[in-house]
This record gives C-alpha cells, structure tokens and sequence, in this order.
C-alpha cells in the first residue's frame, strides 16, 4: 500500500469518527406543559391578550409569525442555518408550545425519545419566559378601556 493509500485511508477513518461531534450535540427534547397565565396588575389574561403576549415575545426574541389563527400562532426562529417551526396553542387561560418541524437541529427519535440540538430548549424555555412576562399583561385593555364613539345626531 502506498503512502497516499495509507494517508487517505487514515483521513476517512478520522473523518469518520469526527462525524457525531461534527453534526452536534443532541439533547432530549423538552416537552413544554400547559402554562397557565395569572392575573397580572389586576388585568385578567384573555385568548386576545395571550395571542398579542405570544407575538410580542417571538419578536423580541426574533421568531416570526407565519401563521395565525384562532387559538393557535405558529413561529418560525431561523438563525445562521438552523429553523425551528413551533405552534403556540393558547386560550383564555394559558399557552403550550409544541414543535412542529425543524431543520439543521438534528432531531430525531430515540429509543421513544424525542432529541434535538441543545439550543432549541433554550430557544423554547426563553419564549415560554417572555410570553409570561409579556407588557401585553401590564398594559390596560385599550378595546375596553376607550371611551364609546359619539353618535351623530
């Protein structure tokens, strides 16, 4: 065997071996529960208040809303290569997040356990935080608050 054969031989037995730390960590995924939303300030959350909570805190954190309808927002967070596609169920009460595809997060299934790339529970623990916290749940309810046109006589 020649010094090429055995160097390229030696380089894809490396490469080889590189290739689980090269794709990433994998963490299990974290299944987020139904989260509850308290009265904040005496204000008592709403489906309309939750719904504009969820949209603020995806895009402070940079998520963007591709979809919405009633009782449920879906987010996109797409940086550098990777995508994560989450739907935000809510309601009067509360919220769950549940993840809905990914990409360039190697997700995958394992022995019955969801895993995915560490950043994404991060992502999901850090939007789960500001939608509790949004300055929606601070801010009076302008709809009910103003005051009732005038009717033209």
């Amino acid at each position: 065997m020649s010094k090429r054969s055995v160097s390229l031989l030696l380089a894809a037995v490396l490469a080889a071996a590189c290739a689980p730390a090269i794709a990433g960590k994998q963490d299990p995924m974290v299944i987020p529960v139904y989260e509850k939303v308290e009265s904040t300030n005496g204000i008592a959350p709403t489906a309309a208040r939750i719904k504009a909570a969820i949209i603020h805190a995806g895009k402070s954190r940079g998520w963007t809303v591709t979809d919405s309808e009633p009782g449920k927002v879906t987010l996109r967070y797409a940086p550098r290569t990777h995508e994560v596609i989450v739907a935000v169920r809510y309601d009067a009460n509360g919220f769950k997040i549940e993840y809905v595809s990914s990409r360039e997060m190697n997700y995958e299934i394992k022995r019955g356990t969801p895993e995915i790339h560490g950043n994404y529970n991060r992502w999901i623990r850090n939007l789960a935080f500001d939608i509790q916290n949004s300055p929606v749940f601070h801010q009076p309810d302008t709809a009910s608050t103003a005051p009732a046109p005038e009717e033209a006589p």
